[in-house]
């Protein structure tokens, strides 16, 4: 297991287990790192929880081909705090929509779309309010999502 102290370790596709109150686990994922939408770019990353289960840590052929609920950016300590440590990398594959479209802030001259944390153009007042905003997540923030969002799954 790797526990990243900052992320110098960390590569895209790398995962880790977010264990769940009822003993389960959901799925934490590095999608992006040093990008210039990260403020703190070796300490935080851009990544995502799977939208995947388990009554055991995930592994690599269980997200392959999962998407993904959420998205932001993280503190190496969304990993630490949850999980431990990194358990596993998968390759990112081009099948999956890992990188979503969204805006770097709600409106405004400075908004820009981004794919994932990457800017790719200035945003259209149009856009503004219709794609999901690049959120910044809290230390527990992907544990208090996952047992919202995937805990009643399956009981």
């Amino acid at each position: 297991m790797l526990v990243p102290k900052s992320t110098s370790t960390l590569r895209p596709g790398q995962f880790w287990s977010v264990p769940l109150e009822d003993g389960r686990f959901a799925c934490g994922r590095v999608l992006q790192l040093n990008t210039e939408m990260i403020p703190s770019k070796t300490r935080a990353f851009f990544g995502g929880l799977h939208d995947w289960i388990g009554t055991h840590p995930p592994t690599c052929s269980d997200i392959s081909e999962v998407g993904f609920i959420a998205y932001g950016v993280m503190h190496i300590k969304a990993i630490t705090t949850t999980g431990g440590g990194i358990i596993g990398e998968c390759p990112i594959s081009d099948s999956g929509d890992f990188h979503p479209t969204l805006l770097s802030e709600h409106g405004g001259n400075h908004a820009m779309v981004l794919r994932g944390s990457i800017p790719v153009r200035p945003a259209a007042n149009e856009e503004w309010g219709k794609l999901p905003v690049l959120g910044i997540w809290g230390y527990n923030f992907i544990s208090s999502l996952a047992e919202a969002k995937l805990a009643s799954r399956g009981k």
